[in-house]
């Protein structure tokens, strides 16, 4: 029988407040590992750790390598490292603010980049070791009115690529997911943002429908799906699997 069991693994999230990152400490809590869920909210995290087993918080900020460094220094074992922070804004790149740029790529890339420098060197002493960026089929596709997005997940996918080549023979493997449309509450910002309806010539009351249309499967994605994924790549059935950058978008993304 196909199962996977964690016990005795530590996996740490970012972004593990809500959405994603909620739904991948439930998915690892279920199979037995012991979580820690980071983020800047603390008042969610303080209520996720009343719902799920074996899981502890720590307040983190990505954006800031002293934060992240920090934090990371008092954890003294980390198994999983699943890089999931990450912002959205609408805007064109032209009309984008210099700051909302940065901040995106400060939070989606460089949180990336920090925390997987921080984990890496206590998955060495350990031998062994998983990371798993969540990325986005928007690292894959440019999307118009989205450009912060797409610019920092396309490199969390070169990044993936890049750290999975430098580990690969000490028993880590590196992977992206990329998720398509998913019930996220990032999902709800975009499409209640009026702009985004307006630049892409969609009344705004028929914009999310026009968006579920647009998968193939007819749905968006379940952020537990997305968690399943994360599981299998953080298990012994996926150790020959490195360097990837797998889509669950419901055949939104073809490549």
């Amino acid at each position: 029988m196909f199962t996977i069991n964690l016990t005795g693994k530590t996996v740490a999230i970012t972004g593990a407040s809500q959405g994603i990152g909620q739904a991948i400490a439930e998915v690892f809590s279920e199979s037995g590992a012991s979580v820690i869920l980071l983020s800047r909210n603390k008042s969610k995290l303080e209520e996720n750790v009343k719902r799920i087993k074996n899981a502890i918080f720590k307040i983190l900020d990505v954006s800031s390598f002293e934060n992240v460094k920090a934090v990371f220094d008092e954890i003294n074992h980390v198994d999983i490292l699943v890089n999931n922070a990450g912002v959205h804004i609408n805007d064109t790149i032209e009309d984008i603010d210099v700051n909302k740029w940065n901040e995106v790529i400060d939070i989606n890339l460089n949180g990336a980049f920090y925390s997987s420098k921080a984990a890496i060197g206590k998955m060495r002493k350990n031998k062994s070791g998983r990371v798993i960026n969540i990325a986005s089929i928007c690292g894959k596709i440019g999307y118009s009115f989205s450009g912060a997005y797409n610019a920092s997940k396309f490199a969390m996918v070169g990044l993936t690529q890049t750290l999975a080549q430098e580990v690969a023979r000490e028993n880590i493997t590196v992977n992206a997911i990329c998720p398509g449309w998913t019930e996220t509450a990032m999902a709800e910002e975009i499409l209640h943002d009026a702009k985004y309806a307006k630049y892409h010539e969609i009344p705004f009351d028929e914009l999310k429908t026009s968006c579920i249309e647009a998968v193939p499967i007819g749905r968006y994605v379940h952020p537990k799906e997305v968690g399943y994924l994360a599981l299998y790549l953080a298990s012994d059935y996926a150790s020959a699997i490195t360097g990837q950058s797998i889509n669950i978008c419901g055949g939104l993304c073809m490549h």
